[in-house]
């Protein structure tokens, strides 16, 4: 009875001691963190997933959760799950930015949680758990992550993710069906949340199957996890799919397999180097433009390959965080392009628990926390502090957008987009001061269309009309052209009554853009507002809406282009049938009763 008993008090006092770790941690993200919640909406990537975005400010509904299960909108990404978080929050919030970010802050500490229990089982030690969860949490490069709500799918997935991973872990410690499916559901939700988190059966492999016979634990491992393959195959399958048919579509850095592959170790090293140098980060990347960062990195490299291939073998947390990094590493690593950047802190939200297992696997293999558990918990109190310390210097970056690309300029002169979202502040305010930046970011990059199109938009505000017929005329002639650079220069053309000039801008436009929507109904009232026009303008007018209303049935814009171009040329009633294709309300405009009498 005592034996029973004492193992009873064993196991009650480590439950207790988990639960205070699990909400210990909660609590330190949360804190570290909190100043976040006062911070605005960016400019960047913000507007597309929340507040320009017409499917999420309108909030949660049937039509918009299917909207987002079936389309990447202008993001390129398939993430239902995140799109209807944010719809959700819309629902609650509206578009109050405060709790959109303690929203944020919410999953993270939720994802900071789960791993805590993972690590405490993986290391078997509260200690060890507790500090790789809490400098995972807090390091520094999480702020973008955290902070950035347009990466509310890093969170999720993370939260995810770590549900899986100790669904799993439960499960095979104490096998039920409803722990196994309970693990393939959080899989499914990680996937749906962030693809990139496919290399999840990996992990369960590198965790819970590996052995020095590698073919048994293969083997062994099958049946348990093709399911978990046969997930990842489909989201990647969708992934791919929704990235082809996406707004970014032709998104590509335009490199062969052996430029990318050179790109690699540079990708490797560089998320470690900034995990040990985590200094204020850039939130652009570019690919490297030399040989030089490539010879760093192999520089790197060298010496460390052979130096913890021998740790691996010493000690098994080291190991599993070499795995755990390469693994989760591999979707960021550039060698498959999805984005215009090289490499960002938020690609590191999951790869870094790798390096964190590592940092942990080195204090315990110097230190045998075993014997004496005092030097492992100073010298991991003082990283952890460390990293805190920068964490809270850093995070105040993002408060808007000001202090954002303000630093964003100063660190990282090559940014083209960091002048333009600061210049972008004073365009009610200052257009002078706003025209000045969009100046610089056309200096940066002679090439961008959307430098051009900023500083035409500047300058027609200060009624330079004739410098913005070249901004927007010069926009349409770079190898980084914006479709919105020819519908400007239309209608400025238009507004000076340069017809010539205007019809040569809607042929090249068109025959360029084919599917872009603003110019086709730009260009048809174009035609149908034109002055002295002829039959054959109402034709063309007629032609190029008739194009947009295909395009979008129920856009009032076009059912009324369709409707006033069949008015004038005498077929009444054809234009009496788009009338009618109008809401009720729409149709109480006096004009449209007017119209709609004869």
């Amino acid at each position: 009875m005592s034996d029973k008993a004492d193992i009873t008090h064993i196991e009650s006092s480590n439950a207790q001691k988990t639960a205070l770790c699990f909400f210990a941690i909660i609590g330190l993200t949360v804190l570290a963190f909190v100043a976040s919640i006062q911070f605005d909406f960016i400019s960047y990537d913000d507007p597309a997933y929340i507040t320009e975005n017409p499917r999420v400010n309108s909030g949660l509904s049937l039509s918009n959760a299917k909207w987002a299960a079936t389309s990447t909108g202008t993001t390129n990404l398939w993430h239902p799950i995140t799109f209807m978080s944010h719809q959700l929050d819309v629902s609650l919030f509206g578009l109050t930015p405060k709790w959109h970010h303690a929203v944020n802050v919410f999953w993270h500490a939720i994802a900071a949680g789960l791993l805590f229990l993972i690590a405490t089982r993986l290391t078997k030690s509260h200690l060890l758990g507790f500090f790789i969860a809490l400098i995972w949490a807090i390091h520094p490069e999480k702020i973008q992550s955290v902070a950035w709500l347009s990466e509310r799918k890093d969170l999720l997935s993370g939260a995810f993710f770590f549900a899986s991973i100790y669904s799993f872990m439960k499960w095979k410690m104490k096998p039920h069906w409803f722990l196994y499916m309970l693990s393939l559901g959080f899989f499914a939700a990680a996937l749906m949340s962030k693809p990139s988190v496919v290399t999840l059966p990996l992990v369960l492999f590198v965790l819970f199957y590996a052995e020095k016979k590698f073919f048994r634990s293969v083997t062994r491992s099958l049946p348990a996890l093709s399911p978990f393959i046969i997930a990842s195959l489909v989201a990647a399958t969708a992934t791919i799919y929704f990235q082809s048919i996406g707004a970014l579509g032709n998104v590509s850095d335009h490199l062969s397999i052996a430029q990318k592959a050179m790109k690699i170790p540079v990708s490797f090293t560089f998320y470690l180097e900034r995990f040990v140098w985590p200094n204020p980060s850039q939130l652009w990347f570019y690919p490297p433009t030399s040989n030089r960062e490539l010879a760093i990195s192999l520089a790197i490299l060298g010496p460390l390959i052979p130096l913890f291939t021998w740790l691996c073998v010493k000690e098994k947390l080291i190991a599993y965080g070499v795995a755990l990094y390469t693994i989760l590493w591999l979707p960021v690593s550039g060698l498959v392009t999805v984005g215009y950047y090289f490499v960002a802190d938020r690609y590191s939200y999951l790869p870094m628990l790798g390096i964190v297992l590592i940092l942990a696997g080195l204090v315990k293999f110097i230190t045998r926390p075993k014997r004496n558990f005092i030097p492992a918990t100073i010298i991991l109190t003082i990283i952890t502090a460390g990293f805190g310390f920068l964490q809270q210097k850093q995070l105040p970056i993002w408060k808007n957008d000001k202090s954002l690309f303000a630093n964003e300029m100063e660190i990282n002169p090559r940014s083209l987009l960091a002048p333009i979202h600061y210049g972008a502040i004073f365009n009610q305010s200052d257009p002078e001061k706003a025209l000045s930046y969009f100046k610089k970011a056309h200096e940066i990059d002679k090439e961008s269309g959307l430098a051009l199109m900023n500083m035409g938009i500047s300058q027609k505000k200060l009624d330079r009309k004739q410098e913005a017929l070249v901004s927007f005329g010069k926009g349409t002639k770079v190898r980084m052209p914006m479709a919105e650079n020819w519908t400007r220069l239309l209608i400025l053309q238009a507004e000076l009554d340069l017809n010539d000039e205007a019809e040569i801008t809607i042929q090249d436009g068109i025959e360029k853009f084919p599917n872009e929507w603003p110019l086709i109904v730009n260009s048809a009232s174009y035609f149908l507002t034109k002055k002295d026009k002829t039959k054959q303008d109402l034709l063309n007018a007629l032609e190029l809406f008739n194009r947009s209303h295909s395009m979008k049935k129920n856009n009032k814009d076009a059912i009324l282009g369709c409707a006033s171009a069949h008015f004038e040329l005498g077929n009444i009633e054809l234009a009496k049938e788009y009338l009618l294709m109008l809401t009720a309300e729409q149709q109480k405009h006096p004009l449209i009763q007017k119209m709609l009498q004869q």
